[in-house]
């Protein structure tokens, strides 16, 4: 709350931890408190097992993500249960009697950029995991990270060139669009544009 200069946050991404959970409960009562994306995906692996997984991951990802309506993806999340047999997972269940809190069609009515994940730990870990592995020697870990980390700041850079050369397309004839095509980087005025 003290980070927050004038208000409490409209919303806050966490992964599954009960304690934060209640604690955001009590101290943010009106904040939408959503779990992160990546961290659920991730424990349809520990969750289901490795046939399962193997077999429906992709149609329960594809589920998540494509539904265009809560009434979509509840049949198609039926669906799926029905064709995997996993009536009687209950981490299944549990995640879906909880889809208010992590499935994008129903967190969709606060703005988020598309944010859907603690995005800071999780651009690190996918960042290391890219170019580095726990087998590398301290050399080869020097090697690797300079050469990381230059990529990404040739990706910076073209980003950069991007935002200052060029102007995005409006969609509409909407005050607030040409506003934030002058205030937001290209690829967030993307992000922007789906939203409206």
């Amino acid at each position: 709350m003290i980070a927050m200069p004038s208000e409490r946050p409209k919303m806050i991404i966490i992964d599954q931890d009960l304690a934060i959970e209640i604690a955001i409960r009590h101290v943010f009562l009106i904040t939408c408190h959503r779990y992160c994306i990546w961290h659920t995906l991730n424990k349809f692996y520990e969750k289901l097992g490795a046939r399962n997984c193997s077999q429906y991951y992709e149609s329960f990802r594809e589920c998540i993500w494509d539904s265009e309506g809560p009434e979509e993806f509840e049949c198609r999340w039926a669906a799926l249960i029905e064709r995997s047999e996993l009536y009687k997972n209950g981490w299944l269940q549990a995640m879906f009697n909880k889809q208010d809190r992590w499935v994008p069609i129903f967190v969709k009515h606060v703005f988020s950029t598309k944010m859907s994940s603690s995005q800071r730990a999780e651009s690190n870990h996918s960042f290391s995991k890219k170019y580095m592995d726990k087998r590398n020697s301290l050399v080869d870990f020097i090697i690797r990270f300079n050469r990381a980390l230059t990529r990404q700041r040739y990706g910076e850079l073209q980003a950069d060139h991007v935002d200052h050369n060029e102007r995005p397309m409006l969609k509409t004839h909407v005050a607030l669009e040409k506003q934030m095509a002058y205030i937001y980087t290209c690829s967030m005025f993307e992000n922007f544009q789906d939203e409206l």
